[in-house]
């Protein structure tokens, strides 16, 4: 008879692989039993495999049997049941299904490990004796079950999470960038391996430096202060040393290693506590990005990747070919996105290097036109009118083309270069836009649809200016000749292609078959009385910058439809320093307005001021600028149900250190995402709109201002 349970001892800072072993052989030894394995679920496939098996060699076995939710095994039944199964005698038990390899037991127990309701592993422990189990080793089991819960749910292989880093770096760079894929690799390190805290420094060789200062590094984990980590890396810190002196390794008892303790001069009056002092760590694995780098100082690095644990940790084989897999990824996110910057400053700079030549092309032929024209006039007799009328054409024309070279060169000093890409609300833009355009109201008729919720944009804004007007002047010169004119203008978030598309469409006469073959070219006309460069040039600085512009459709006598597409942006740059606003008790941060009504309403009268932001970036706005005591926010900040922008604000608040207690209201989040938003010190409550409680809400809501837990 076994006795009442003891907590078992878990070491939550390993593989789930090794950590599983260690739960079975503590089973095992805690029933008396010899053998057993603890199987995995997967509730997606509806599928149970062996991931830990021990107990003595069997003949015959070559491979880990994969059993289907739906077999008539006893591990299924305990799966669809969520019960314990205690088999005396597996020869006269129908629910039994008997191994491939032959008779290997005979007495079995298998007990669930449920968590938030699923069942996610099974353990089973096996005798060849027939009544070896008892009832209390069923209830010792289960006790051990639930103790084992949380931490094999909070663990992940490997193997996936190397599999959701790939998907990551399939869908750099329009998910995103290269900023969200280093904060998957991180968070992702964490809970495959079993670190405290992992940190993932760029490094640009050409100019020596960690581009930290004011955002600091991708970090994955919970850390004592995160401020420290915007500092800037001076010569002796531990990134620098790693780096520069090409020391990485996997170092087990820091104090062993002087550059990891040592103090280093940094400006200032006081001398600043050294990272793993702290933190608290006791071990690290260092690692240059690309993890090859090591072997040859001819490599160029891309950065470093540091694997921190609070307690002693010696790594495994297993534990270094991930890390070092890791670093890969994270290598190869660095260096397409900066592959991307390259091609897209290199694109630019062809662009105004053809369009200058082309200006200054454009101002000789015209300038040569213009004396020529002043010397044919003097030696015609001033009696034929019809040579002097061509001369006068000839004279607009170059003064036409001399006009169109110094607009071109204008554009070029005004628009600038890449580095001058912002982020900016696009529906202002486009309202200021159509302010400006020249028409006549009572002739041309205007609809517009420029939602409230248009995702902020980054690009050149002189440029999408440009291009906005020279569309919208275009469309309205397609019209001049009809007594019913039409302009409509419609913009919307694409959150597949993540970009804001702005369609712009009218009624006119449409755009030719010889025309719209080679529309985009240069000296390509719908006009028919300019030059031909706006589309082209639009164009191309669009596509440098991420978007596009395109023709969608056109018919003869029903119009056409031009098409923008601007990329999403992401907030990365440093937060606002706090202004010395009012307090303000709650942000909420929700982008669908009849939820935005539902919680402000569910609120109203209970002496409580309130704030809405729609997004993540009027979301750290808001917080730069007001102490807020509580923000209520949804995790999936647009259409899209994979988008987790309110995770990012969980982490912003996090990185602020902000007094800013999270309550989360969401119709898409899961018991990942839940996992994820537990590890900030300031989370309260995860909600669900499928269920929400305005009774339970309140209750949150009043015990979070309040400071109750």
């Amino acid at each position: 008879m076994a006795t009442p349970s003891e907590p078992i001892e878990v070491e939550t800072t390993q593989p789930l692989d090794m950590m599983l072993h260690q739960i079975l052989n503590q089973v095992l030894v805690s029933i008396g039993a010899k053998a057993g394995s603890v199987m995995l679920v997967a509730e997606k496939q509806r599928i149970l495999q062996i991931k830990a098996r021990l107990g003595p060699p069997r003949s015959g076995r070559v491979s880990e049997r994969v059993l289907s939710v739906d077999d008539s095994s006893i591990a299924s039944w305990v799966v669809r049941h969520k019960q314990s199964y205690l088999c005396h005698d597996v020869e006269r038990d129908d629910n039994f299904t008997p191994s491939r390899y032959g008779k290997n037991f005979t007495s079995l127990l298998s007990v669930p490990i449920v968590h938030e309701g699923k069942v996610i592993a099974v353990i089973n422990a096996d005798s060849e004796e027939r009544q070896f189990f008892s009832a209390g080793d069923r209830h010792l089991l289960e006790s051990i079950a639930r103790q084992v819960a949380k931490p094999i749910a909070e663990r992940i292989s490997i193997i996936d999470a190397l599999a959701e880093v790939s998907v990551e770096l399939i869908s750099l760079p329009k998910e995103g960038g290269v900023a969200r894929v280093l904060d998957k690799i991180s968070e992702l390190a964490v809970r495959s391996l079993g670190a405290d805290v992992v940190t993932l420094y760029q490094y640009v060789q050409e100019n020596d430096e960690f581009p930290v200062e004011g955002t600091g590094p991708a970090i994955g984990g919970s850390l004592n202060d995160r401020n420290a980590m915007r500092r800037k890396i001076y010569p002796g810190d531990v990134p620098w040393t790693v780096v520069k002196e090409r020391r990485p390794g996997f170092y087990v008892d820091i104090n062993e290693e002087e550059f990891l303790t040592r103090e280093v001069r940094r400006p200032g009056p006081r001398p600043k506590l050294r990272f793993v002092e702290r933190e608290g760590i006791k071990s690290v694995a260092a690692l240059l990005l690309p993890f090859r780098a090591a072997e040859s100082k001819l490599e160029e690095v891309v950065g470093v990747m540091f694997a921190n644990y609070k307690t002693r940790h010696v790594f495994n084989i297993d534990e270094m070919s991930a890390l070092a897999t890791f670093a890969d990824y994270a290598a190869v996110a660095i260096l397409n996105a900066r592959h991307e910057e390259r091609r897209r400053s290199d694109q630019i700079k062809m662009v105004e290097s053809i369009s200058a030549n082309l200006a200054h092309r454009m101002s000789n032929l015209a300038g040569t036109c213009r004396p020529a024209v002043q010397l044919l006039r003097e030696r015609i007799d001033p009696s034929d009118q019809l040579a002097h009328r061509q001369l006068a054409r000839l004279e607009r024309k170059a003064d036409s083309l001399m006009g169109l070279a110094s607009q071109l060169v204008r554009r070029i000093k005004e628009a600038g270069s890449m580095v001058q890409m912002v982020s900016i609300p696009i529906g202002p833009l486009i309202t200021d836009e159509l302010a400006r355009l020249d028409y006549d109201p009572g002739r041309i008729s205007v609809y517009q649809e420029i939602p409230a919720d248009l995702h902020t944009v980054e690009t050149v804004e002189y440029q999408l200016r440009q291009v906005l007007g020279d569309l919208l002047d275009n469309a309205v010169t397609a019209v001049a000749d009809l007594s019913l004119a039409e302009l409509r203008i419609v913009a919307r978030n694409n959150v597949t292609s993540r970009r804001v598309e702005v369609e712009i469409s009218d009624n006119g006469a449409g755009i030719s078959d010889d025309v719209r073959e080679q529309l985009f070219s240069v000296g390509v006309s719908t006009k028919g009385n300019t030059l031909g460069i706006g589309l082209w040039y639009g164009r191309a600085f669009m596509q440098a910058t991420g978007g596009d512009v395109s023709l969608k459709r056109t018919a003869p006598n029903e119009g056409s439809s031009f098409m923008i597409e601007v990329p999403f942006a992401r907030a990365t740059t440093p937060a606002k320093p706090r202004a010395q606003g009012a307090q303000c008790d709650i942000l909420i941060v929700e982008n669908e307005s009849d939820w935005q009504d539902s919680l402000t309403d569910a609120l109203e009268g209970r002496g409580y001021t309130t704030k809405v932001a729609n997004d993540y970036a009027e979301a750290c706005d808001a917080l730069a600028d007001t102490p807020f005591a509580l923000a209520v926010l949804d995790l999936s900040l647009n259409d899209d149900p994979y988008n987790r922008d309110g995770l990012d604000v969980v982490k912003h608040i996090d990185e602020l250190n902000l007094n800013t207690r999270i309550i989360v209201v969401t119709g898409h989040g899961d018991e990942k995402d839940q996992l994820i938003a537990q590890r900030s010190p300031r989370f309260v409550k995860m909600l669900h709109k499928d269920d929400f409680s305005i009774t339970t809400f309140r209750m949150l809501v009043d015990r979070a201002l309040h400071g109750l837990p």
